[in-house]
């Protein structure tokens, strides 16, 4: 077992202002395994024994602004929940073997008989079991002053006035495994400036960065359960199509093992996700899980059920590699063209926390096509044809083309030209584009897009309104009765002449009706 003492200093040693460069959360490492001490999933317990008396200045009482810092980390985190439970007592001091096993704030005159020091305000221990954290206590400097505030800090030095709420987010941040970023004696690395609580010196921050929550997420996850928890839902592997390399993040906290799915590495694991990639070509691969956050399972596996899956190799740990963590994972094998591979990840013994997953493909040979000539974008009418057209050299090696429609492959566009007939715009409009091959990889080409335009409605001419004289018009009462008196009139005999004439008395007799 192994406790740091983990410092806090005092305002007088803050910086006017921090500028942000790139991320520079660290962590509390097992140096065995290199691999940060954290707490397994579930609930910690932390008894909160800094008193409910006085009212500070933000309405709350030493303990209960400290379980507000508690809650602010909740909210952020996945696989583990601080559960606090304000109460009396003394701390009791972790250094007996075992441990008291009970994760205690309180303030305190000594660490454990040790000096706090001139400038220390406050300090976590770390207890810890190969790389699981079992113990952590919070000792908050009784000698200073303390109360509960926002915004920028009141005083400094011995006269200061210090925000408990601040400081115990940052306690909180080492009892989850964060170290202080700006500090290079910590982990030998270079000093880093970065804005977040997590720093080795107060200041007038008061509340968590990205910084600090992407570095507690790398531990214990964000909330919810990942999208590619599950096979079905395995992330594509899109941007490596020629020989290269790719890096993916992710996490696998909250995830789930399904019925049926393989042990990777023969490990029953417990939280395991899923990713896929498609053979560009043929040729060799390297995966690895260099850089994840935890001790990390992985299988490659071909097949379309994650209940039949073909195993083409699987790995725990990389104990020959020393160049690597030993508790990172590593597989090699042979890619077939347009093979799609599955790439499982879980965690030893059901282990969780971010994952690094590192692939790099090299393909056995030939010449990448480049594309000279891109499809251009076409305009049709409905009914009409569509061409696109894509040129490209490879050199001797062989070129084959798959053209794709809004992302979907086409049935048999196979040439270097893709003519349509007949088209409208709900089966063919959208974006167009080829991909090339060859046996060194592959290259999409530049989006074409199809626009169908509606054809010309063809309407006839207009019948001018009215009625008799002009020859035209819709039909008008008289013209319907007229007829009926026709067929009348036909019916007892007459004449086509006295037809017409009985037409053209009923015209003149209209208006007297």
């Amino acid at each position: 077992m192994k406790t740091d003492l983990l410092r806090l200093l005092s305002g007088a040693l803050v910086a006017a202002a921090l500028a942000t460069s790139g991320h520079g959360y660290t962590y509390i490492l097992n140096s065995n395994t290199n691999l940060p001490v954290k707490w397994p999933d579930g609930t910690v317990n932390l008894r909160v024994m800094l008193g409910t008396a006085p009212t500070l200045i933000d309405g709350t009482n030493y303990s209960t602004s400290a379980d507000g810092a508690a809650k602010t980390w909740n909210a952020l985190l996945g696989s583990i929940i601080f559960q606090s439970t304000i109460t009396t007592g003394t701390p009791t001091d972790g250094r007996p073997a075992g441990g008291s096993r009970a994760n205690e704030l309180a303030f305190a005159s000594t660490i454990y008989g040790k000096d706090f020091g001139e400038k220390t305000l406050a300090v976590t221990t770390t207890w810890r079991e190969g790389n699981t954290r079992i113990e952590g206590d919070i000792l908050y400097n009784s000698a200073r002053t303390w109360d509960s505030y926002s915004g920028n800090l009141r005083g400094s030095g011995t006269t200061g006035i210090y925000d408990i709420h601040r400081v115990t987010l940052h306690e909180l941040g080492h009892l989850l495994g964060l170290d202080h970023p700006d500090d290079p004696s910590d982990d030998n690395t270079m000093p880093q400036t970065v804005s977040a609580i997590m720093n080795s010196t107060i200041g007038n921050l008061d509340t968590l960065t990205m910084d600090d929550i992407t570095g507690a997420q790398n531990l214990y996850g964000p909330p919810g359960p990942p999208e590619n928890n599950n096979f079905a839902a395995a992330t594509a592997i899109n941007n490596l199509t020629s020989s290269g390399s790719v890096k993916y993040t992710g996490f696998n906290t909250l995830a789930t093992k399904e019925t049926g799915e393989p042990s990777h590495a023969g490990n029953a694991g417990g939280h395991s996700v899923w990713w896929k990639w498609t053979a560009p070509a043929n040729g060799s691969v390297t995966l690895d899980t260099r850089g994840s956050y935890f001790d990390t399972t992985l299988g490659v596996y071909t097949g379309t059920s994650v209940n039949a899956l073909t195993t083409l190799g699987s790995n725990d740990d990389l104990q020959n590699d020393a160049t690597a963590h030993v508790q990172a994972s590593k597989v090699s094998f042979g890619a077939t063209t347009g093979t799609t591979y599955y790439f499982g990840i879980d965690g030893f013994d059901a282990d969780t926390g971010g994952i690094t997953l590192n692939l790099a493909f090299t393909a056995s040979g030939g010449t990448l096509a480049t594309i000279t000539t891109q499809p251009a974008s076409v305009t049709v009418t409905a009914g009409g044809s569509a061409t696109f057209t894509v040129a490209a050299t490879a050199g001797s090696s062989t070129i084959s083309y798959q053209w794709r429609r809004n992302g979907t492959a086409i049935s048999g566009a196979t040439n270097a030209t893709l003519t349509l007939s007949n088209v409208t715009s709900a089966n063919d409009a959208g974006d167009y584009t080829v991909v090339v091959m060859t046996e060194a990889g592959m290259v999409t080409s530049n989006v074409a897009t199809l626009t169908v335009n509606a054809a010309p409605v063809v309407t006839p001419p207009s019948t001018p309104s009215g009625g008799g004289g002009g020859g035209g018009g819709a039909p008008s009462g008289w013209f319907f009765a007229a007829l009926s008196l026709l067929a009348a009139a036909r019916l007892l005999g007459m004449a086509p002449a006295s037809r017409f004439d009985g037409l053209t008395a009923l015209s003149e007799s209209k208006g007297n009706r």
